[in-house]
This record gives C-alpha cells, structure tokens and sequence, in this order.
C-alpha cells in the first residue's frame, strides 16, 4: 500500500463465498479512513450470497469511512441502460458518505456466468452489458475520470469500441478474477495503453490460490498493481492494427458449452504466453462508450 495516494488494491484466496467475504472485511479494517479499496470482482457471485456481502460491505464502509470497489451479481440500482429486474456482474461501489452506486457491468461474462451448465457449479446467470460508462470521480475536490473494466472486458480495449481515443481516462481499474496466465495479457495489454497515454494510471486487482501441495500449478495468479505511466518513455501510438494483433496474441477463443466452470476456463489461460478467455457469444460486441451521469465523490 503506498502513502502518497488514496488506493488501497487488496486481493483475496479463491474460497468459498462466505470464506472470501470473511477475508476481505479483514482486509478492510486495515483501509485508513478515505481510503479507496479495490477488490477483485464477485466478492459474491451468486445472487443469494451477493446479496449478504453487500449488506457488510455497506456497513462496514460506512462505519470505517472508507470506499470499496468490487463486483456482485445484483440487480444494479443505477446501471445506464440496465434491464429493469436482471441481474449483472455489477461493478458496486460503496462509498464512505454510505451511497452505493453500480455505473458498470459486465461486458463480456463467461459461459458458465452466463448460464449454469451443470448443478455441480454455482448458478450465476448474469445478463450481458454494452456499455463501457466513463466515470467521474471526487477526491477531496480533484476530479478524475476512471474507466472500469471488469475483468475479461479488457477485450473490450481491443475489439469492442471502434475509436480507441474514446477509451481514454485518466484511470483504468480492473477488478478481475483471470485464470492462471491470463494475468499477463493483462499486463502486455495495459501496458501499451499506458504507453499510448490512453490511461495515465492502471489499477489491477485478481485473486490467488492458496495450494495445498507447492508442486501444484494455481488456478489463479495474485495482482494487486497500483501503476502510474512513465513520463520518461516517448509516447507510442496504439493503431487498430496494433490491436488486432493484441487480441491474436492475447485472446482465446471457445464455444461457450464446452467451458462449463472456471476450472474448465482455467485450463485455456495459459495458452502460449497466457491469454484471456471468450465465449463466442460474446465474441462480437459492440460496445457503446457513455458517461454515467453521476459524480462519485470518494
């Protein structure tokens, strides 16, 4: 955790729901006051549990005085464009003033988010979004904007929105729970943004897995990256062709039913160099860049 700004990217072990949440209000105590917490997303991830975790995390925001950024699978309360009663990935944000706002969703869900394949896996059954919502934020009166993408939405940079100069922000914040791999298209991928002054700042937050045996290989790898773009090096333009071949380098592919869970999904990430996953349901999106309308004020 670093002094010199409000951002606070904490992590937790892939467990069950209630074990995670456990983990994270831990986490959180440590958050001083004003604090921005980022969370990796689905601190819930099934309606029920999402359900409790947003009650404690409400709670406990308002009783430190500090703000939380996390995923749930919720109905969201002021998503733009939202299908009224359907559930997202709900980009929930808890502030220290205790409002609650929801400016995003999910883009790009994977299959098994999408709709439960088998009843060995938890029922998530999320919709789809196709909006990316460039937010304002208040931070002791400086204003930022942010531009959130939840996990695998970050194909959303390469293929979704046609004008990538409508992508730029002064933050990028990711809250993601990527297979083991994946977190290194992550990495290649923000750091040519960066480079191309498309973000100032990305904030990159995924889980980890605490292994029984040091032999065994993780499902998922640690990150929590707080980092600024480097002013020393010159500015490098990011074209459509330099997209493509980010997405060819960094993107697999899959028919949705054959990734029936997250171990299933896993098993893609470390392809080649590691790459991130999508369903070809959602292989073809369109994504609409708007602002949500209102200002966070952290």
């Amino acid at each position: 955790m670093n002094s010199s700004h409000p951002w606070y990217v904490l992590s937790y072990a892939l467990s069950k729901e209630t074990t995670i949440l456990e983990d994270c209000l831990q986490q959180l105590q440590d958050v001083p006051v004003g604090g921005i917490a980022v969370l990796p997303e689905y601190v819930g991830n099934t309606v029920e549990f999402s359900e409790i975790a947003f009650s404690k995390l409400k709670e406990v925001s308002k009783e430190r005085k500090i703000n939380i950024i996390t995923t749930l699978n919720i109905i969201p309360v002021d998503l733009p464009e939202a299908e009224a009663g359907k559930n997202y990935n709900t980009l929930t944000i808890f502030t220290k003033k205790g409002k609650v706002h929801t400016p995003q969703a999910k883009i790009t869900p994977q299959s098994f988010e999408r709709k439960q394949y088998d009843e060995k896996f938890p029922a998530i059954n999320v919709g789809d979004y196709d909006y990316l919502n460039k937010v304002e934020i208040d931070i002791n009166g400086e204003k930022k904007t942010i531009l959130f993408v939840i996990c695998s939405d970050m194909y959303t940079l390469l293929a979704g929105v046609k004008q990538i100069e409508d992508l730029k922000a002064d933050l990028c914040i990711t809250p993601g729970n990527f297979g083991n791999g994946a977190e290194q298209a992550v990495y290649r991928i923000l750091d040519k943004f960066r480079l191309a002054r498309i973000f100032e700042t990305t904030i990159f937050s995924n889980p980890y897995q605490k292994l029984k045996k040091p032999t065994q290989t993780p499902l998922v790898q640690r990150a929590t990256d707080y980092i600024k773009q480097d002013e020393t090096k010159e500015m490098v333009e990011l074209t459509d062709w330099d997209r493509i071949q980010l997405i060819k380098e960094n993107v697999a592919f899959y028919q949705d039913e054959h990734v029936p869970s997250f171990v299933h999904m896993a098993s893609l990430t470390q392809m080649d160099s590691g790459r991130m996953t999508i369903g070809k349901s959602r292989f073809d999106v369109d994504v609409k860049v708007r602002t949500y309308p209102h200002v966070i004020y952290f």
